[in-house]
């Protein structure tokens, strides 16, 4: 478990190096589709960690929602990124006339950095 738990936070943060790449590149679906999956493995690494399980994209914003935001263990802000950041990769990836603007994605870059950093932080505290 604990292997699984190493192995998400190191794909959540080989996602957003990749987000931060293919942002230098121009190519803002790519870094949104990134970055959702950065927050994505490292909301997975939390849940491992706190032994919840979830098989959905809708159930882990709904599982993150009811344990870490309602909670006030994270904030309602970074619940709703994940939210945005859902729905936004679905409309960069499955919506051919939806175009994600450089402005949007880069207003996306540090708080999901803020995100992985803190979600990180989190999982470390329940060591």
């Amino acid at each position: 478990k604990d292997l699984l738990v190493v192995r998400q936070v190191e794909k959540a943060h080989h996602f957003l190096d990749q987000a931060d790449e293919m942002m230098t590149l121009g190519h803002t679906d790519l870094a949104v589709n990134r970055l959702y999956y950065s927050c994505f493995h490292i909301v997975q690494a939390l849940f491992l960690k706190s032994g919840i399980s979830v098989r959905t994209h809708s159930g882990i914003i709904t599982q993150f929602s009811q344990h870490f935001v309602k909670t006030d263990i994270v904030s309602m802000e970074k619940g709703s990124l994940l939210a945005r950041l859902f729905q936004l990769r679905q409309k960069a990836d499955y919506n051919c006339a939806y175009d994600i603007s450089v402005d949007e994605a880069k207003s996306l870059v540090e708080p999901v950095h803020l995100f992985v950093a803190e979600i990180t932080e989190l999982i470390n505290q329940k060591n």
